[in-house]
């Protein structure tokens, strides 16, 4: 126990064990690359949109980052963080950044699957109105991923109490 920890009456917060930390690799691994795809939805239509033209390059590669790759990346971080949520003492529901980033993770995923995929198809049949809805979309889904990498670094908010997550206490 650290000296800081023993006055505060706390113990030291204690080290993954070898297979958390792996998995904790796999997850900040996928989230990245996840957070890179979304970079590349953004980057295309921008493209697209300020060079004119012809945008089957563009779109071709839409579809496939965003219908092939994404959903993967996607998926495949809420699991690997509901993993560690379940297999470390961060829990899925004890603290509030932990609940935060899971919220905004199928923020991303509810929206790229009910929205974009629809707007990237259509921009594939040729249809530039769509582009610019693209952009927003992509804008705000980069937002949302930046904001969860925000939470995982800084922890804010604190610890969920027991009583509101049981119900048993009204919450002003």
């Amino acid at each position: 126990m650290t000296a800081v920890a023993e006055r505060a009456g706390r113990t030291a917060p204690r080290r993954l064990a070898r297979r958390p930390r792996a998995l904790r690799t796999v997850h900040v691994l996928l989230a990245v690359a996840w957070t890179g795809a979304s970079l590349v939805m953004l980057v295309l239509p921008v493209a697209v949109l300020l060079r004119g033209g012809d945008a089957g390059f563009a779109v071709a590669v839409m579809g496939t980052v965003g219908n092939g790759m994404i959903p993967f990346l996607a998926v495949g971080t809420v699991l690997s963080g509901a993993a560690l949520g379940l297999g470390t003492a961060w829990g899925l529901f004890r603290y509030r950044w932990v609940v935060a980033k899971t919220v905004l993770a199928l923020a991303v995923i509810v929206s790229s699957v009910a929205l974009t995929t629809g707007w990237v198809d259509a921009a594939a049949a040729g249809d530039r109105s769509v582009l610019p809805l693209l952009v927003a979309a992509s804008v705000l889904h980069q937002v949302m991923l930046l904001g969860a990498t925000v939470l995982s670094v800084e922890k804010p908010g604190g610890r969920l109490s027991r009583q509101r997550l049981t119900g048993n206490r009204m919450v002003a």
